[in-house]
């Protein structure tokens, strides 16, 4: 089946009320200082309180990345169910976005780079990244942590053995501090290559997350649609239906 056949099939099901799993990639939501989200990783409490809706609108159940990715290995996921995740454990997102879900029935994933718990997020000089009491409140109230390494690192640049290490240490450091196992994990930058999912496997890891748009259902590279401030309403139904990416890459072959 080419890409257009793809996609055209993708399109119909949509128009017919065929609702997929899938995961969304979020960062930031709350408000920063003009020019101070060099890299567009925030979104307004608004903007994200409509995407719930829409969401929530079309009948999806909201589960933490690891249960909806165990729901789909037994064939209880089906249609209407979906996954909002959240990389980097910014304190904004914990207090103005996690409440929305939770107070809602819905469940959600957060990845943590444990090295950087308590400290200023790398890219955002005034943001501050939740602290480890933060981090086991927030497991607490039903999210489901996951690790995201240890320093917020590049892993495909990494020596194998080197990425193993950020992805065993920030592991075991979430699970000394949660007290249970930490079965997921994000990348950070969102694109492995090479040996990074086999660094995932082999740090014992039962699912990893991407985060560049549709693609085949991996446990080693679960795909994940990133969500920034530019995702109109249509835009994050695009996304929602996994039409945004083969849509924008055609406009592009266009141009």
């Amino acid at each position: 089946m080419t890409s257009t056949s793809r996609w055209l099939g993708q399109a119909l099901g949509a128009l017919l009320g065929r609702r997929m799993p899938f995961v969304l990639c979020y960062h930031g939501v709350g408000r920063v200082g003009t020019g101070a989200d060099p890299h567009g990783l925030f979104l307004s409490k608004e903007l994200f309180g409509e995407h719930i809706e829409i969401i929530q609108a079309q009948q999806y159940e909201l589960l933490g990345v690891g249960e909806l990715w165990r729901a789909m290995q037994t064939g209880a996921a089906g249609e209407h169910r979906a996954s909002i995740s959240f990389d980097d454990g910014l304190v904004q997102t914990a207090r103005e976005a996690i409440p929305m879900l939770l107070e809602r029935g819905a469940r959600c994933s957060m990845f943590i780079a444990t090295g950087l718990m308590g400290k200023r997020h790398p890219d955002l000089d005034e943001e501050m990244i939740v602290s480890r009491e933060e981090v086991l409140e927030l497991a607490q109230a039903g999210v489901e942590i996951g690790a995201h390494t240890v320093d917020h690192v590049e892993l495909n640049d990494l020596p194998f053995e080197q990425a193993l290490d950020q992805l065993r240490r920030s592991k075991a450091t979430l699970e000394d501090l949660l007290g249970k196992e930490v079965t997921s994990m994000a990348y950070p930058y969102g694109r492995p290559r090479g040996q990074t999912p086999l660094a995932a496997q082999r740090a014992g890891y039962e699912l990893a997350c991407a985060c560049a748009g549709p693609g085949a259902w991996e446990p080693f590279n679960l795909p994940r649609e990133p969500i920034h401030p530019s995702a109109t309403p249509l835009r994050l139904r695009l996304k929602m239906a996994g039409l945004y990416g083969p849509l924008h890459a055609a406009k592009r072959g266009r141009g």
